[in-house]
């Protein structure tokens, strides 16, 4: 996919989600990241849209023929099971592709399926105010 086929299929993926409120692109790896509300819910790599799914939603778009995220390092194939494609069907069904990306918002939200950060470890910081 050329740089320029790059830029106008995301603008086309921004215009569809535009029902969902202001949602952002951002660089991402070798693709773009999508954010609403400054929270990412989807990314965008070559030429598929990826959203981020908790058990129930996986399960709807695998059942369409989406595939979990994946990647290969020099020993392996790495499945990153929280994200899924969105079948080519999705692309052409406005309301089900917002449907979709607003459960995938909704995820990121909640932290389902994983933990927020500050179940990773994580103190809050206190600030104290100063006089």
């Amino acid at each position: 996919m050329t740089a320029r086929a790059r830029d106008e299929w995301l603008e086309h993926l921004l215009e569809l989600l535009e029902p969902l409120g202001r949602v952002t692109a951002r660089r991402f790896f070798g693709g773009h990241g999508l954010a609403l509300g400054g929270t990412q819910f989807a990314f965008a790599i070559d030429g598929v849209l990826y959203l981020r799914a908790e058990a129930s939603l996986a399960a709807e778009l695998e059942a369409l023929g989406a595939e979990p995220f994946s990647y290969r390092t020099r020993l392996r194939t790495v499945r990153v099971a929280s994200y899924w494609s969105v079948p080519e069907s999705g692309l052409d069904d406005c309301d089900a592709l917002v449907g979709w990306a607003r459960r995938a918002a909704a995820v990121r939200r909640t932290g389902s399926p994983t933990r927020g950060r500050a179940g990773r470890g994580r103190r809050a910081r206190s600030v104290r105010a100063t006089r």
